[in-house]
């Protein structure tokens, strides 16, 4: 990582970040009242695109670690739209995950095949599988724990991670469930009202923040 890297990987996350912001809103319309579909721009408060800038730019500023640069800024870009729409809905939504797998994923295939290095991107996608089924029947046992987006977004973290090495992996899926707990204990303190076995803990923002702490430790 070098100090260019970082600026160019933050000023292109804060010029973009309007779309973004537009996305957390987008996303969460019901599209039988939707003016217009939700990757279109539209309009958003101060407060939300600030926000939402914000966390782009931060994690866009920490993913400089991973590699392919390119994987992981989009992972980051399209991170911060699940971030702030998990906490603010506990939604995790197909919509933006997919095409935001498919995204990572055709940056991993050409990244392999440029550096000759197949062996990366397989190890990649089983990454993915084995995290991915590993949540899925967490998800099946225990539904009341995780949801489907849960499921889809570990695989999709565990693939970019994946890339480097089963000890990013492995290490990524710790950071993850640290980071549950704390926001588990930070959700109690703040939302007394809230205690209790049917608490909701999004479980989004520790999937993206701990996939890009992995990157550092």
């Amino acid at each position: 990582m070098t100090w260019v890297a970082v600026s160019v990987s933050v000023v292109a996350a804060i010029l973009v970040s309007p779309l973004p912001a537009a996305w957390t809103v987008g996303i969460t319309t019901d599209p039988a009242t939707a003016r217009a579909p939700w990757w279109r721009p539209r309009s958003v408060s101060a407060r939300r695109l600030v926000t939402v800038a914000a966390v782009t730019s931060v994690l866009a500023a920490c993913a400089t670690g991973g590699d392919p640069l390119v994987a992981w800024w989009l992972f980051s870009c399209g991170g911060a739209v699940l971030c702030v729409v998990d906490a603010e809905h506990h939604l995790l939504p197909a919509r933006i995950v997919y095409p935001l797998a498919a995204a990572i994923l055709a940056t991993l295939a050409a990244t392999a095949v440029v550096t000759g290095e197949p062996d990366r991107l397989l190890r990649a996608v089983l990454a993915a599988a084995v995290v991915g089924t590993g949540w899925f029947a967490v998800a099946f046992l225990v539904p009341s724990a995780l949801g489907l987006g849960d499921v889809r977004v570990a695989a999709l973290a565990a693939g970019l991670l994946g890339w480097t090495s089963w000890s990013a992996v492995f290490t990524g899926q710790l950071a993850t469930w640290g980071l549950a707990v704390v926001t588990a204990g930070v959700l109690v303190a703040t939302r007394p009202q809230e205690r209790g076995r049917g608490m909701q803990v999004p479980m989004g923002p520790a999937l993206i923040v701990g996939a890009v702490l992995a990157i550092w430790l």
